[in-house]
């Protein structure tokens, strides 16, 4: 159980009754038997796409609470990834037989994989210091139709805007009267469906992000003779995997609560709480009057920041298969003083580092003492 006792705190550790097993947060164990009881503390956490709300509460206080602002890179990294094997490949073994049939299509996409580990990491590294007995989720189901279409009701669900067209393409030709949208002379007979989203930036196939164009001015638009002024489509995608993630978390722990959004807004509000992150976990927990605790800001990162290849305009590629022992985001020693570490600098010789006030320092490695290494997720504050 979190104690405030910091002063038996000190004298346990010196004495030898308590040992210290985690830094952050801190975490001390006895070496003796005890036949004290715990409280049970129950878990809240308010699910997002960047940002995670969490707050552990018990009956008369809350004993932690952090925002967690977790990864939004991993398809980027995917992607960059595929175009570096793809290249090596057909470099390496050109005329190899195609074997992109003997693939196995996994259940969950990179991202929406790594979304919903990333809600559990977070449970489960909080599960190992504290005895939590009950974790309550919010679950936000987005209606996507409603996103689209505020005032949609009733029957207005089944009959969308594409209702009676064969395909997605005729109706946006005939949404667009048959006619280039361009708004240039000079058109060609033959039309095309553009994407102002292009399919390789995330783009959907939704009818808000095609537009009709003459097959002259398609081809002039993509070679960059021609630029078309449009407000570009609402994108969904934020939405939907967030729906992905919330019913994979439910069905992967089957001993979660759950909690809806129109409860915990009802509950902040009545508490006169502002609208955040931690203050919706804290609701979600069964927080009302319970002391509240110091909120901690937290950012995940990856926990080997290998570089697969680094290729930098006006230099040559480069490829760094050294991994050092001091890595971005360490807590380090300079002086007596505790900073962040930044990147290594002349193959390991010398260490970046910023100071509270972003005051950067390049300092001989020798004189450096690491502190803490921070794996998966780092505090924004030493």
């Amino acid at each position: 159980m979190p104690t405030e006792r910091h002063g038996w705190v000190r004298r346990s550790i010196r004495g030898g009754q308590v040992k210290v097993v985690k830094r952050f947060p801190f975490t001390i164990q006895l070496t003796y038997e005890s036949e004290d009881a715990v409280q049970p503390l129950t878990l809240g956490q308010d699910i997002g796409f960047g940002t995670v709300g969490v707050s552990v509460t018990s009956e008369l206080k809350e004993v932690f609470a952090a925002e967690y602002k977790i990864r939004t890179d991993v398809s980027e990294k995917v992607t960059e990834r595929r175009s570096y094997r793809r290249t090596r490949r057909g470099n390496k073994t050109r005329y190899r037989p195609a074997r992109f049939d003997n693939r196995k299509r996994k259940a969950l996409q990179p991202s929406i994989k790594q979304k919903v580990e990333s809600h559990e990491q977070i449970i489960k590294n909080l599960q190992t210091i504290l005895p939590i007995s009950n974790v309550i989720i919010e679950a936000n189901n987005f209606d996507m139709a409603k996103i689209n279409k505020p005032n949609i009701s009733g029957r207005d669900y089944q009959n969308g805007e594409q209702k009676g067209f064969y395909n997605v393409k005729q109706y946006v030709l005939a949404r667009d009267g048959y006619t280039c949208q361009a708004g240039k002379k000079g058109c060609v007979d033959k039309l095309h469906v553009h994407h102002l989203t292009f399919k390789s930036q995330g783009g959907s196939d939704a009818p808000s992000n095609l537009l009709t164009l003459c097959e002259k001015h398609h081809a002039d638009l993509h070679a960059g003779k021609l630029q078309v002024t449009i407000k570009k489509h609402k994108t969904l995608k934020t939405a939907t995997m967030m729906n992905i993630v919330r019913s994979q978390l439910l069905i992967r722990n089957p001993g979660f609560t759950e909690t809806f959004g129109y409860e915990t807004k009802f509950e902040r509000e009545l508490l006169e709480l502002q609208k955040t992150h931690h203050n919706d976990a804290f609701v979600i927990a069964g927080g009302r009057c319970q002391r509240r605790a110091r909120v901690h800001f937290i950012t995940q990162k990856r926990k080997n920041n290998r570089a697969i290849q680094m290729n930098r305009k006006g230099q040559a590629p480069a490829i760094r298969r050294q991994r050092y022992k001091i890595q971005p985001k360490d807590i380090i020693q300079w002086r007596g003083k505790k900073y962040f570490a930044g990147g290594m600098q002349n193959k390991g010789a010398y260490l970046m580092f910023w100071s509270d006030c972003k005051e950067k320092y390049v300092k001989p490695i020798a004189q450096i003492k690491i502190i803490f290494h921070q794996r998966s997720y780092v505090l924004d504050a030493i």
